[in-house]
C-alpha cells in the first residue's frame, strides 16, 4: 500500500468540518471514504464519554471488518484493552508497535485482529475534550517494517487535525443518543435486534445489512449479554420494553 502523503496536502480540512454530521450513518459513510481518499487501510473513531470504566457507554465508528468488531467488542472491549489506557495518558499520538512491544495482551489482540485483515500497523491519536468525555482516532496502515518509520511521520503530521475536527463533527451526532439508566447498545446491535423484531433470521439480517451470518450471531450475542437475555426473543422483549428500538 503506498503512503498516504499523496492525498492528504490537497485536503481542505475547514470546508469538509464546515457542519456537524446529521447521523451516525452520515459518518460511518464519511469515514469509509475517507479512507479510501487517503489510501489508508482503516480508519476508526472510539468516544468513550467522561468515564472510561463503562465499556457499553461508548460510540464507536470504523471501517474495520465488522465480524472482527463483534469478536473484539464480546471479547476485550476498549476497558480490557490496555492500548487505550495508555492512549489516554499521554498527549502525543501512539503509534501501535510501541504499546504492542511493552504489553502482550496487546500483542493479543492484534494477532486476532490481523486475521480480519487488520494491518500490523498505526498511530492512534488521544482527543481530550474536557467537559464532553475522551476520543480516540486511529489510522490503520499495512507497509514493510523498514518502511513504517516514514509513512508513520506521514500519518501524524497529515491526521492529527483531521482527528480533532471529526470528533468535533461527530459531537452532535453524540449528544442525541439515546441514553438508557441500563443498557446501551452499540448502533449495528440496535439494527440487529430490529430485523429480529421483524421475524429476519440471522441469514435474512445478513443479506438486508452486508455483511457475514457469524457477524449477525455475534451482535445478537453481544446484545443479549448486554440486556441480560437467555434468548434472542427475550433480548428483543427487553429492547422493547426499555424503547432500545421501536
Amino acid at each position: 500500500m503506498q503512503a498516504p502523503h499523496a492525498m492528504i496536502p490537497n485536503f481542505d480540512i475547514f470546508n469538509e468540518v464546515s457542519r456537524p454530521f446529521s447521523s451516525a450513518e452520515e459518518s460511518a459513510v464519511y469515514l469509509r471514504r475517507a479512507r479510501d481518499r487517503f489510501s489508508v487501510l482503516n480508519l476508526s473513531y472510539w468516544f468513550l464519554g467522561a468515564s472510561t470504566q463503562l465499556p457499553d457507554r461508548l460510540t464507536w465508528l470504523s471501517t474495520y471488518d465488522e465480524e472482527y468488531m463483534a469478536v473484539y467488542m464480546r471479547d476485550y472491549t476498549p476497558i480490557k484493552d490496555p492500548a487505550f489506557n495508555v492512549c489516554f495518558h499521554r498527549l502525543l499520538p501512539l503509534d501501535w508497535d510501541e504499546v504492542r512491544e511493552n504489553d502482550s495482551r496487546v500483542e493479543t489482540i492484534h494477532q486476532v485482529a490481523e486475521q480480519y485483515g487488520v494491518g500490523r500497523h498505526g498511530i492512534s491519536f488521544p482527543i481530550r475534550d474536557p467537559g464532553f468525555g475522551d476520543a480516540m482516532f486511529s489510522v490503520n496502515f499495512e507497509c514493510d517494517d523498514r518502511d513504517w518509520g516514514t509513512v508513520r511521520n506521514e500519518i501524524v503530521n497529515g491526521f492529527h487535525l483531521f482527528a480533532h475536527f471529526f470528533h468535533l463533527r461527530m459531537k452532535d451526532v453524540i449528544a442525541q443518543r439515546p441514553v438508557s439508566a441500563e443498557f446501551d447498545l452499540s448502533p449495528r446491535e440496535r439494527e440487529v435486534l430490529k430485523w429480529a423484531a421483524d421475524g429476519k433470521t440471522a441469514w435474512e439480517t445478513a443479506q438486508l445489512i452486508g455483511v457475514s451470518e457469524r457477524a449477525i450471531r455475534l451482535y445478537t450475542e453481544n446484545a443479549m449479554n448486554k440486556l441480560r437475555a437467555k434468548t434472542k426473543t427475550q433480548a428483543v422483549a427487553i429492547a422493547v420494553k426499555n424503547e432500545i428500538i421501536h
